[in-house]
């Protein structure tokens, strides 16, 4: 365990966090969840823009402090990360087609359609698991798969598509009104910030308590003019 002095000089330093450098409504979502934390918590903190796939590697080997945002699934790649056990943010899955009564089918009936995700969003596997799956590159791909009938619906993060399909016009696409499933995500540190867990964590429970955290999520929704989904069927 870390003495006293270790504890002092983590708690005076200014961590450095890492997000991606992409435009993304659910990273800036956990960042001021994180942000408001971390002051609540007496930290110091700033946000380092990097590829997503690099910022969980340099938050497990120390190169960062840690990671805004992650499934609860990655301590068990990354394991010199800790994750603090209170979500920063949730992901919503949606479901996109070209046809509106395919789009708002009954989960069984989706089941046995063609669906396309980006695969390297890790929890996309997870939810679509027994279906026939194309993978995409990106979400932009995905909408262009679609479009082109390689697939009949895309199962896609809601806030990662919802910016895209609007510079999609004038193909119409349509969207389900339920989400497909609804994921936490985590904010992480380095191994060496085990100490700073507990209070990070007691502040997050406080911003939840408060509706805080909800307020944030739902603010950007508005920011981005798009509704809520309904919850999972």
């Amino acid at each position: 365990m870390p003495g006293l002095a270790q504890q002092v000089q983590q708690v005076q330093q200014v961590l450095q966090i890492g997000r991606t450098d992409s435009p993304s409504p659910l990273s800036d979502i956990a960042e001021s969840v994180v942000k408001e934390a971390f002051k609540r918590s007496g930290l110091q903190c700033e946000f380092q823009r990097v590829p997503l796939s690099r910022s969980m590697i340099l938050a497990n080997d120390g190169s960062l402090d840690g990671d805004v945002m992650r499934i609860a699934d990655a301590a068990k790649t990354y394991t010199d990360v800790v994750a603090v056990p209170t979500p920063v943010v949730w992901a919503d899955l949606a479901i996109y087609s070209m046809d509106e009564k395919v789009a708002n089918l009954p989960r069984a009936e989706l089941r046995h359609r063609k669906v396309g995700l980006t695969r390297t969003i890790l929890m996309l596997p997870k939810y679509s698991q027994g279906m026939d799956v194309t993978d995409a590159k990106d979400v932009r791909t995905a909408f262009e798969m679609l479009a082109n009938g390689r697939f009949e619906v895309a199962m896609l993060v809601y806030l990662a598509a919802e910016p895209e399909l609007a510079r999609q016009s004038p193909r119409k696409f349509y969207r389900g009104l339920h989400a497909w499933a609804t994921e936490p995500l985590y904010f992480h540190l380095n191994k060496k910030h085990a100490t700073l867990v507990p209070r990070i964590n007691a502040a997050l429970l406080g911003m939840q308590k408060e509706g805080l955290v909800k307020k944030i999520f739902l603010d950007k929704l508005a920011e981005l003019g798009i509704p809520p989904l309904k919850p999972a069927e």
